[in-house]
């Protein structure tokens, strides 16, 4: 990123700064993440590189906007079954945007309808019990 443009965005306030865009004219949305070292990386997902023929390594050109930070993309399934739960939706309702962001995530990382139905029921109780998925993964052994 060029640092005329880095100069120009909140990364102060929000290192990882949440974006919504598009590169190559595929909609992207995700985070400018810092490496460390002062630059900055964003990370393009296994779809986007099908559907843009892009490959590590590629100089791209991306247009973005800077998104609300606290925007979560619930899955049907877990927004669902948060809504028959009480409990789960009190204890959804206290995490934090990011924490909200690793369940939804995980579900939506399913490949198949039996593993989305078992990754919502895992979101659900790890956030009913209040500990997170690596915990939960822990407990199974």
């Amino acid at each position: 990123m060029p640092p005329r443009f880095e100069a120009e965005l909140p990364f102060k306030t929000y290192p990882r700064l949440r974006v919504e865009g598009e590169i190559a004219d595929v909609p992207v949305r995700g985070a400018w993440m810092p490496v460390g070292d002062g630059r900055r990386y964003f990370i393009v997902s296994p779809d986007i590189k099908a559907n843009t023929g892009l490959d590590v390594g590629d100089v791209v050109e991306m247009r973005f906007r800077v998104d609300d930070q606290d925007y979560v993309d619930v899955p049907g399934a877990l927004q669902a079954a948060l809504n028959t739960d009480d409990a789960a939706l009190a204890q959804w309702d206290k995490l934090t945007a990011g924490k909200k962001r690793m369940f939804t995530n995980h579900v939506f990382s399913a490949k198949t309808a039996p593993t989305e139905q078992r990754r919502v029921d895992e979101a659900v109780f790890a956030i009913t019990e209040g500990i997170t998925l690596r915990d939960l993964q822990k407990r199974k052994g």
